[in-house]
């Protein structure tokens, strides 16, 4: 009997390998004189890793193409075995790796909701109860009734996820499929999975893209080559993938022609914690740094840099502008945030250097960033204060 809570996660001293079969197969002389040649080494997807994640807990997986991501949600879906040591997940599981994984091709939507359903030891009833919500929440309309062989990428995600979505889970698993999805539909994937976090289902997720690790995870495993390479908190983890890259700087969208052919260029933007780290999600509240190097080739007439945040339709939200002092040169200048008044979503930071009288100043850069959701609170800007209860007000009679 399994001592594993409802919840935790284990993995201990978890190793598989994978065999490369790219070689023929051997002929029958060649079996009769054993004569086969070795194939390729096997592959090494998981090696000697131990990890622990309690109930409750959010934790996202980041690291190279081939480095165990993967297989590591495929272990502890009990999809793939292990060579040696254990994996184990407590309570009611819920995965979402592949897309389309266990739809009957030929089905309806419709039909697969009720397959996944029994899958996961759902009455009919008990699907029937939820069917309206999860079409609802898949937006595919009339398209449920049509079978899933027609759908493209992202209707499958729409399906398989808000199939997931509508299940009780002690834990979910999700890969990189929620990448396919178009913002909107991840926006709202993510609002539903931190939704599930605050009822006390543990996370596991994997992706490549860190905004959505760092909006919804608050610890991140950094894997390489198959072993754990750090642990810990989500800004510290990702600062250390990006390190392992070589991308810890990065200067954003390049939105027009570059330095060698302007006067004036932003050629680095950066945004940070307090602690100088560089991050790509932040708290309402929180304070922000952005550090911006401005590059002069020749003489410039008055020139400015111009910034501007924007939410996710585009609206800006906040402009505003400094000279620049650049005595033929280039610059590094930061602008400190001391409390960042904005509420949970994705935003842009849109950066352009120019002379005063440009007709067209453009935009040099554009990073984007997020604000991680809060419960109870809607809109673009924080404007919460202290509430204050005074005397009752009598009514006269």
């Amino acid at each position: 009997m399994s001592a594993t809570a409802p919840g935790e996660i284990v993995l201990d001293h978890a190793s598989r390998a994978f065999r490369v079969r790219g070689e023929r197969g051997a002929t029958l002389k060649e079996l009769a004189l054993r004569r086969r040649r070795r194939g390729p080494a096997p592959v090494r997807a998981l090696d000697d890793v131990s990890l622990r994640v309690a109930a409750g807990e959010t934790l996202g997986i980041v690291g190279r193409n081939g480095a165990g991501k993967s297989s590591i949600l495929r272990v502890l879906a009990g999809i793939v075995p292990l060579d040696s040591g254990r994996a184990e997940c407590g309570g009611e599981v819920v995965t979402l790796l592949e897309l389309g994984a266990g739809f009957g091709r030929d089905f309806t939507g419709r039909e697969n909701i009720y397959l996944s359903g029994a899958l996961h030891g759902l009455a009919r009833v008990e699907v029937d109860a939820r069917m309206d919500s999860i079409v609802a929440f898949s937006e595919l309309g009339d398209f449920v009734d049509v079978p899933v062989r027609t759908y493209s990428s992202g209707m499958l995600v729409r399906l398989g996820f808000s199939i997931a979505a509508h299940l009780e889970a002690d834990v979910m698993l999700i890969d990189e499929v929620l990448a396919v999805g178009d913002e909107a539909f991840q926006r709202k994937c993510l609002n539903r999975i931190a939704e599930r976090i605050e009822r006390g289902a543990t996370l596991v997720l994997v992706s490549h893209a860190p905004g959505a690790i760092e909006r919804v995870c608050e610890r991140v495993v950094v894997l390489d080559a198959g072993r754990i390479a750090f642990d810990g908190p989500a800004p510290e983890a990702l600062l250390h993938y990006h390190r392992m890259l070589g991308t810890e700087h990065g200067a954003g969208a390049a939105l027009r022609a570059g330095p060698a052919e302007r006067v004036l260029a932003v050629t680095e933007v950066e945004l940070q914690d307090a602690e100088g780290r560089a991050r790509h999600v932040f708290h309402s509240g929180e304070s922000l740094r952005v550090v911006f190097d401005v590059l002069a080739r020749g003489p410039a007439a008055r020139p400015r840099l111009v910034l501007e945040f924007r939410d996710q339709r585009g609206t800006p939200v906040f402009n505003t502008s400094r000279a620049l002092d650049l005595d033929g040169g280039g610059v590094r200048l930061a602008l400190e945030i001391p409390r960042l008044a904005l509420l949970g979503g994705d935003y842009d930071l849109v950066v352009s250097a120019h002379e005063s009288d440009d007709p067209d100043p453009g935009i040099d850069r554009l990073v984007g960033f997020s604000v991680a959701d809060e419960p109870g609170v809607h809109g673009v800007a924080d404007l919460r204060g202290t509430w204050t209860v005074g005397e009752p007000v009598r009514v006269a009679s």
